[in-house]
């Protein structure tokens, strides 16, 4: 297979003119606020997962020299 066969199977336009979201029904907005609000609970979870391990790994570190 070439690049242009594995783009026409998984419905892939790879010109930039028309590869864009329309938003003239309601149903399409609404999906692409749904991948908006996936993208920012994403970031969020980068964030807290980031302070955990810090947290954890200072846990850890005081349990160490404590022993």
């Amino acid at each position: 297979m070439n690049e242009s066969e594995i783009n026409a199977l998984f419905d892939i336009t790879t010109d930039p003119i028309k590869n864009v979201y329309d938003l003239s029904t309601r149903d399409s907005r609404q999906e692409v606020e749904r991948i908006i609000r996936i993208f920012n609970i994403v970031k969020e979870q980068r964030k807290t997962c980031s302070r955990i391990s810090a947290r954890g790994l200072v846990a850890f570190h005081m349990l160490v020299s404590n022993n």
